[in-house]
């Protein structure tokens, strides 16, 4: 039968799927309209009869042939052109779509096989062309061959784009039915173009603000979609069913050992009776999981519904061990060797309060730390904490005899942020220059901490900064009042994905109001230099030396460095770094003395825990008598 085409092709529902049951890239696939045949293949010639006998000479040179070596098969190398793309943006999407593209690199053995690739990115290129909103487009290619070499050169012709004219929603359901949202508010706007992708995504957030909205069981029935020839338009119609408008009923909890139900209940602030919203049950969850306590909680299927609108919920959760030990171990040519061991109870008294116990064992120091938290204290996202510690340092600058306590509360602020206060009390004995001082100091920390990294230990993108102001009054005679404050912050850029690549920097900033760096306690002065500063110079070694060499400090302190994170293989990097800075005497850096700057190699080797790394550094501006030539770091972790 032939005729006039129609105006009007109307699109499956299957092209545009239930956002619950199929990603946007099915439908891009869908839209092209294009079922994939079978290659048709060459008749293959008839075959014959075997012969009933063969001659001696015919089997002997048949055995000839067969000894001979079998030549290589032939590789048909090629260079793909694509012309005509609309936009830049859709010139990449070609790109990125194109078989020929993705398996540039394995020439095709034969002259067939390369037309079959050039013919998948046919129909590859006309699924992009559609999910673009241009569905007049056509695509077409020439094959010339060049010496060795074959090109590949494909015509695109978009033809006009597409508009959107109609997007229509209509619900259905039982009782009483939700206000439909404004397109506006689902990102639709009539006269765009009649793009695949923001159609999916108005879909799923129709369903989405339903299910925030009392109805968790809506689903999309049906999807018209029509597309006009005639006048460059696409039509859409959604066709909802809401299902029940219910409320939240009784909180159920299931599967605690050893974490106390009543503590569970305070965190969730649970009110039944409230409209049924999936976002108050998404919190929840994260909520209790960032906690440490769980490996999982899950919502379980619903219950029966009570009085066709009400329905309880139930939480099913699985504890994590909460008690750990663990010891780690370092390694610096200034610093000598380092261990560290630790022992933490997560939930300490049955509600989330954690304890801890750090011993560190090494050359220049020597440390017993032990913090107490008490999660959620008085308020949600609130915490107590508590420490106390007892060290002994011997460094290049001064020996201290030290014990401290601090106690104060944190609070979780706009997600990200986390500010603290509290008050502490050090008591110390400190050796300089063979003159020994008894120091005693009341302090009132007050702390801000932000991070939108992704890791930890191994960050790869975002952002880090913290800030600690410190008024300290002297509680002796030895001891002047002082503020000091200390700030940093380093970004992690990801040049080539999944964290091949990842460019990192960082910055410091110190500065104390008070009296002359002599006149402070040595332990409080800023000092700079070592693996966790300026690598290639002697921990503590940057800024004003006496005249033994010995490091003195300083009130104020700047430091920045960079890092070029490289992942060769999964498991193995390297990382070349420069980092500088200096300490001064002023209040505030005057930039009395060069900056010192120290550049080196490091290599990591990633493990579950977190990289481990081993860094070499040289001093660049290296000082008579001073320097070494050289200084290496191994610990877990990247520098910063």
């Amino acid at each position: 039968m032939s005729g006039p085409l129609p105006e009007k092709r109307p699109l499956s529902s299957r092209y545009f799927p239930s956002v619950h049951l199929m990603p946007a890239l099915a439908l891009l696939a869908g839209l092209a309209g294009v079922v994939p045949l079978a290659p048709v293949r060459a008749a293959e010639p008839a075959k014959t009869a075997a012969p009933a006998a063969e001659t001696k000479t015919e089997t002997a040179t048949r055995a000839e042939a067969e000894t001979e070596t079998i030549p290589a098969a032939p590789e048909y190398r090629y260079e793909v052109k694509i012309n005509g793309a609309p936009t830049e943006e859709i010139g990449d999407l070609l790109e990125e779509s194109s078989r020929l593209r993705q398996l540039e690199g394995k020439p095709p053995p034969s002259l067939a096989s390369l037309r079959r690739r050039a013919d998948v990115d046919v129909e590859g290129f006309m699924k992009v062309l559609r999910s673009e909103g241009y569905y007049g487009g056509e695509v077409a290619y020439k094959l010339e061959a060049r010496d060795d070499l074959h090109v590949i050169t494909f015509e695109i012709t978009p033809g006009p784009l597409f508009r959107l004219t109609k997007f229509d929603i209509n619900f259905k359901g039982a009782g009483e039915l939700p206000e439909k949202p404004a397109l506006s508010d689902i990102g639709i706007e009539r006269g765009m173009p009649a793009r695949s992708e923001p159609v999916v995504t108005a879909a799923s957030d129709v369903i989405a603000d339903l299910a925030h909205h009392g109805y968790p069981d809506a689903a999309i029935e049906k999807q018209d979609v029509v597309v006009d020839f005639a006048t460059d338009a696409m039509e859409v119609t959604l066709n909802v069913n809401t299902g029940a408008r219910l409320y939240f009923g009784d909180l159920h909890i299931e599967g605690l050992k050893q974490v106390e139900e009543e503590y569970i209940r305070r965190l969730a602030r649970w009110q039944p009776g409230i409209l049924y919203d999936t976002r108050v049950i998404d919190d929840l969850r994260r909520r209790y999981l960032r906690s440490g306590l769980f490996e999982s909680v899950h919502l379980k299927p619903r219950g029966e519904i009570i009085d066709g609108k009400t329905v309880p919920i139930t939480l099913a959760f699985t504890e994590r061990d909460h008690r750990s030990v663990g010891l780690g171990a370092s390694y610096s040519t200034s610093e000598g060797f380092g261990t560290q061991y630790f022992w933490e109870h997560r939930n300490f008294f049955g509600n989330g309060e954690k304890l801890r116990t750090d011993l560190t064992i090494a050359q220049i120091k020597r440390e017993l730390s032990v913090k107490f938290v008490k999660p959620n204290f008085i308020s949600l996202d609130q915490n107590l904490n508590a420490n106390f510690d007892i060290r002994q340092e011997e460094t290049d600058a001064y020996d201290e005899d030290a014990v401290a306590a601090f106690v104060g509360l944190d609070r979780r602020w706009r997600k990200r942020w986390v500010i603290g206060a509290g008050g502490s009390l050090e008591y110390s004995r400190i050796d300089e220059d063979g003159v020994t001082n008894n120091y005693a100091l009341a302090g009132l920390p007050l702390t801000a901490r932000y991070d939108h990294t992704d890791d930890l230990l191994d960050p790869t993108k975002g952002r880090r900064f913290s800030s600690t102001l410190v008024p300290y009054m002297g509680l002796n005679a030895n001891t002047p009042d002082f503020l000091r404050l200390e700030m940093d912050g380093s970004v992690y850029y990801p040049v080539v994905g999944e964290g091949r690549v990842v460019l990192a920097a960082r910055g410091k900033l110190g500065m104390m109001v008070g009296d002359d760096a002599s006149d402070i306690p040595a332990s409080k002065r800023f000092y700079s230099g070592g693996g966790g500063s300026i690598r290639g110079y002697k921990f503590q070694s940057v800024g004003p030396l006496d005249a033994d060499n010995d490091p003195l400090g300083g009130r104020s302190l700047l430091e920045v460095g960079f890092e070029a994170r490289t992942k060769i293989t999964d498991s193995i990097g390297l990382v070349p770094f420069i980092e500088g800075g200096n300490v001064y005497d002023s209040m505030a850096p005057d930039f009395s003395g060069d900056f010192l700057w120290g550049a080196g190699l490091g290599f990591r080797y990633y493990t579950a825990i977190g990289p481990i790394r081993f860094d070499v550094a040289l001093p660049l501006n290296r000082r008579k008598n001073v320097d070494d030539a050289y200084q290496f770091y191994i610990s877990i972790g990247q520098a910063f």
